[in-house]
């Protein structure tokens, strides 16, 4: 595959079975349906102040709506989520 003149944004296309055999630890992460959700992070946060400032990061980033960024606000201590999974646990698949 020859490169020349690529400028940022410019498309670059694979094969996906080549991309996979030579990035397969990637391929995995791009392709799988298993990500992190907000719950997952919230579910990290040792107390109810980084829990706002995870919720404030998602909404910023627009992976979350603003509706659901003030219902998770409003909610969040009543879920009883905050500090129930320790760091580490999602990639042990510890999962609940």
């Amino acid at each position: 595959m020859k490169v020349k003149n690529l400028r940022k944004g410019d498309i670059v296309e694979w094969d996906v079975e080549k991309f996979r055999k030579m990035f397969p630890n990637l391929y995995r992460e791009m392709f799988s349906q298993d990500f992190p959700t907000i719950l997952d992070h919230l579910e990290k946060c040792e107390n109810y102040e980084q829990a706002l400032e995870v919720i404030e990061y998602f909404e910023k980033r627009g992976e979350i709506s603003r509706e659901y960024a003030l219902y998770l606000k409003d909610n969040v201590k009543n879920l009883g989520i905050i500090g129930t999974r320790k760091s580490g646990d999602y990639e042990k698949g510890l999962r609940c």
